[in-house]
């Protein structure tokens, strides 16, 4: 029976490694091992790694020559694990009760990659204190077009819109060493990675129960981290986009395409990632991208209202029209929050439907304020 390698990177995560760890050893599977990467970190993370390993051999920890990111360190966690499969977890996270019983059944069968549901827990900071959201990959499942147990990516090409992170994969070793597939430095690291990974296995499985709890907290994650940094994400999908150019499948082609416009809007639309000042830039790199790797009319189009038109927007390399429709949508959803009902003048009616206010501004998709 398949053995399973955990490696997690560990940086400054002395507050929470180990309520991961509890629930990863808390049972008494024989088949695993769990690898911690100590990225140098300056704080106490080493020293409660230690305290689990003495009680545990099952546990083993290793480290880096010098602080250099969660990519590298994984890198080097898997330079050091001996399971049959691997899978990357993060320090500040956990595993969901069963998880390890769930992944080690569902790569009996031999797959290069297994695909795991997971659900997010957000700190929002009010009494309730979080907000649980239930990852996509059970309804993407429900409309896999070939067996959700052995699949390739050119058979289902939208896998891609599930969350390109390391912790939601579980991959073969002798897989992912084979195929020479590091992670680079730098911040979202996990998308060349990612895609990488799915173009080149030719059997991807997947596990539709939820196995991982994704814990995003206020400073603690990139995603909630208003830093420069956040500007590494064109270099990764360049270098995505630079891996797949063998690929000639449209289906892969397009749904990358439609993944990456869609996640580049994601984050500059995201106050807590990008700092307002650096938007304009932000903006004109992503435009960049869209129009260097836009899969053709025939083959892509813009999807239907606020989302389609900041794409045609994108297009047009329209940031003053971008960032308009940005306060008018804003603007609607505080509206709609407040309940106040919208007035008989056209600019009332507008709020309640911010295409028609953004088609009225700017007159029409192709001359759109451009920057």
């Amino acid at each position: 029976m398949p053995s399973l390698s955990i490696v997690i990177p560990v940086y400054e995560a002395e507050e929470y490694l180990a309520g991961c760890l509890d629930t990863i050893v808390g049972g008494e599977e024989d088949r695993l091992e769990v690898v911690v990467v100590d990225d140098c970190s300056p704080d106490g993370s080493r020293a409660v790694a230690e305290r689990y390993a003495q009680g545990d051999d099952r546990i083993r920890i290793v480290s880096t020559p010098e602080n250099a990111g969660s990519g590298p360190a994984r890198n080097v966690g898997l330079a050091e694990a001996t399971g049959d499969y691997v899978w990357f977890v993060d320090a500040d996270d956990e595993l969901k009760p069963g998880a390890v019983a769930r992944v080690l059944a569902a790569v009996a069968a031999g797959p290069d990659v297994v695909l795991v549901q997971h659900e997010k827990v957000r700190d929002i900071g009010t009494p309730t204190g979080e907000v649980v959201e239930i990852g996509e990959l059970a309804d993407l499942a429900e409309h896999c077009p070939a067996d959700p147990g052995a699949f390739t990516l050119a058979q289902w090409p939208q896998i891609v819109d599930y969350t390109h992170t390391p912790w939601t994969k579980v991959s073969r070793r002798g897989f992912l060493t084979g195929i020479d597939l590091d992670f680079p430095a730098g911040w979202y690291t996990d998308i060349p990675w990612t895609y990488g990974l799915l173009h080149r296995a030719e059997r991807i499985a997947v596990v539709t129960e939820c196995c991982y709890q994704w814990r995003q907290r206020a400073g603690s994650s990139i995603t909630r981290t208003r830093d420069d940094r956040h500007f590494d994400v064109f270099t990764q999908w360049q270098r995505t986009w630079d891996d797949l150019a063998g690929v000639e499948d449209e289906g892969v082609r397009v749904a990358l395409f439609n993944h990456m416009v869609w996640h580049l809007l994601l984050v500059i639309g995201n106050t807590e990632r990008v700092d307002p000042k650096k938007r304009r830039e932000f903006f004109r790199r992503t435009s960049e991208l869209y129009r260097r790797y836009h899969p053709g009319p025939e083959a892509w189009r813009p999807a239907e209202g606020v989302t389609g038109l900041k794409q045609r927007l994108l297009a047009a390399r329209a940031y003053l029209g971008y960032e308009a429709l940005r306060q008018v949508y804003r603007l609607s959803k505080r509206v709609q929050r407040t309940g106040r009902p919208a007035g008989g003048s056209a600019s009332e009616r507008a709020l309640q439907q911010p295409e028609g206010l953004a088609a009225q501004t700017f007159g029409g998709p192709t001359g759109l304020g451009r920057d």
